[in-house]
């Protein structure tokens, strides 16, 4: 049984230009060795993917403000953060550096809170470049 050939539906584009932008076309079609339509349709094509990549561009710049932005705000949350833990190291170091004992536990105490801080950051910078890596594969 032989099947009978689809038909492909291309439909035409018209336009009108200048004499000039005419001359300019047939002589750019004469030196790439290619019809007038297919220059026509090249330019048409060319600037439908620069127009999609402007809309690309302008999302991404929507999304990397709404990023900055969050970023100014966690920071901000941190610093305030930072503030309030100094005031209760300044009011704890105050407190207990009156004796040699208390002083002593209070320096034990910051280094087993740096130590485990460290820990912690390590961790989850080991976590953040494994998730970036794997995000990074194609």
């Amino acid at each position: 049984m032989i099947e009978g050939k689809r038909r492909v539906f291309k439909p035409k584009l018209e336009t009108k230009v200048r004499r000039e932008e005419f001359q300019r076309v047939s002589a750019l079609a004469a030196l790439e060795g290619k019809t007038k339509s297919e220059v026509v349709r090249d330019a048409v094509l060319f600037y439908l993917a620069a127009k999609a990549d402007e809309a690309y561009q302008a999302r991404e710049s929507a999304f990397a403000q709404e990023i900055e932005a969050m970023a100014n705000r966690v920071c901000a949350m941190l610093a305030r953060q930072g503030r309030q833990i100094g005031a209760v190291f300044e009011l704890t170091y105050s407190n207990m550096s009156g004796t040699k004992e208390g002083k002593a536990a209070f320096e034990a105490a910051v280094t087993t809170a740096n130590q485990k801080m460290a820990r912690s950051v390590q961790k989850d910078e080991r976590d953040l470049v494994d998730a970036m890596k794997k995000a990074a594969k194609p």
